[in-house]
């Protein structure tokens, strides 16, 4: 098939991730692939194989007037319509909320449009303009592609476009967590856009009220975001100014996940969290708040949630010796990989408390999340991918 890839840019987080991986690998069985991106490529953080063609349209300009909005998207659509003329593809697939509406708007008629949501729209509005823009944009679309099915519960109710749940995959990993290593660091890791849906104030909060008094434990967030000044604050406010670290983004990613104690997701809401499959995949013992969407979908077995009691209990150091008491209780006798926990800071913090305090459960956890990257493989995605760009071009032949 000749495919034309739309997305905002490769700028960011694990929607870009998974746009430059998935064109690259629907390149590499054979097929015609270009990437459309809106900006200009600059800020790229992600690769592409080389056998895949670029599209970059430098749209990516900010309006602050309302009339200086509507022309920009105005002009971004025609310059979008007319990229995807000249690359005259057999079907179009689009990444991410406003790109996606774009795209219903700008895809040449007679063309099959394949549009994925990389959040969760029931969660993440849009605000009322562009969700009236959405509601006329994706009854366009030939088919929906969903990350969860809450995310497609939501889908399926607005739109009565054809719907198929394709969840992300996990990279292996070059590396893998020495947790001898790991374990001495006492550093726990969040990962993700400097945003308030990400909850890193939840999560610094969090690591205030779990950490042990005279321990040296660090929190170390990479990304980069709006929210970068306040979360500085917010750490000073605390007193942990010396303990809590905000470097930007880090690529690769995985050396700094390979020396971590313990991942946190600590996010008020979710598409589909790379970050997480990744800690785990490394084998690094995570958290995950229960919040909407993908961690649920993750770590939802009953057996992986932890069990926030009021009465707490005592635990023993890799070296021996006496830990500092946790108030969480670890009940299951299995736990493939994770924690979910309530979305609230207080069962965050119990959670974490309980991993700095029962070190075996904590790196049992570790060892036993490796196995997600049997779930959430990349051939199985590219494979689903594949199909339904395959059937929506087979529809309208």
């Amino acid at each position: 098939m000749k495919i034309a890839c739309i997305i905002h840019s490769l700028d960011g987080g694990g929607a870009e991730r998974v746009m430059a991986s998935l064109a690259s690998r629907l390149s590499q069985r054979s097929h015609e692939v270009t990437l459309v991106t809106l900006g200009d490529g600059a800020g790229d953080r992600h690769e592409v194989d080389t056998s895949v063609q670029r599209r970059r349209l430098n749209l990516l300009f900010q309006q602050k007037s309302w009339l200086g909005k509507v022309s920009g998207n105005r002009r971004r659509i025609v310059e979008l319509r007319n990229a995807l003329s000249g690359i005259s593809p057999d079907v179009v697939l689009s990444f991410c909320d406003r790109t996606n509406i774009l795209a219903g708007f700008s895809c040449p008629k007679g063309v099959p449009l394949v549009l994925s949501e990389r959040s969760d729209p029931s969660q993440q509005t849009l605000g009322r303009v562009w969700e009236w823009l959405r509601d006329r944009s994706y009854c366009r679309a030939d088919h929906l592609i969903a990350l969860s099915e809450t995310s497609a519960q939501h889908l399926q109710r607005r739109f009565s476009v054809p719907l198929t749940v394709i969840p992300s995959a996990v990279d292996m990993p070059p590396v893998r967590s020495d947790r001898t290593t790991a374990q001495a660091n006492q550093l726990v890791i969040g990962i993700g856009r400097l945003e308030p849906e990400k909850g890193f104030d939840r999560l610094i909060h969090a690591f205030a009220q779990a950490d042990y008094e005279s321990s040296n434990w660090r929190l170390r967030i990479l990304g980069e975001g709006s929210c970068r000044e306040a979360l500085q604050e917010l750490a000073q406010q605390l007193g942990l100014q010396d303990r809590v670290e905000l470097p930007g983004w880090v690529r690769p990613v995985w050396n700094e996940l390979a020396a971590a104690t313990m991942f946190v997701l600590p996010s008020r809401y979710e598409g589909f969290p790379s970050a997480l499959l990744e800690a785990m995949v490394v084998g690094v013992p995570s958290i995950a708040v229960d919040c909407e969407s993908g961690p649920r979908a993750i770590l939802a077995e009953p057996h992986c949630q932890a069990e926030v009691a009021s009465q707490s209990h005592g635990g023993t150091t890799p070296h021996g010796g006496s830990a500092p008491v946790a108030a969480t209780e670890f009940t299951q006798d299995h736990v493939p990989g994770g924690l979910l926990v309530p979305n609230d800071t207080a069962s965050m913090a119990d959670a974490m408390r309980g991993f700095m305090a029962d070190w075996q459960t904590r790196e049992r956890t570790g060892r036993q999340g490796i196995e997600v990257a049997e779930r959430f493989s990349w051939q199985k995605l590219v494979d689903r991918y594949e199909a339904v760009l395959a059937q929506v071009v087979k529809n309208t032949s």
